[in-house]
């Protein structure tokens, strides 16, 4: 019975991590390519230490969901559309006044 209740929460664990995965990086993403509505998404959702962190925590997603977004198809169209810089992300979004 504990076995059930071990991979039940297991697995509850690791379906949230995907998901709000996703939903950070795929946000991320848009706002590093200069996405309004995701830059406007970001600002209304997160503080500058709730982003930081959660930029932290789901950063292996971040770097898989760039990867498939912007560095694959712009080694194939030899084209960058932009660069993985969160420090100038992070500089747009909290710093500007």
């Amino acid at each position: 019975m504990i076995g059930f209740w071990y991979i039940y929460i297991a697995y509850a664990f690791v379906l949230t991590y995907l998901i709000l995965g996703f939903i950070v990086s795929f946000e991320t993403t848009a706002a590093m390519s200069g996405g309004k509505f995701a830059l406007k998404w970001i600002k209304e959702h997160f503080s500058y230490e709730e982003f930081y962190y959660s930029v932290i925590v789901f950063f292996p997603m971040l770097l898989l969901v760039y990867f498939f977004l912007e560095y694959l198809p712009s080694y194939i169209k030899h084209e960058i559309r932009c660069e993985f810089n969160l420090e100038s992300l992070f500089n747009d979004l909290f710093n500007s006044k």
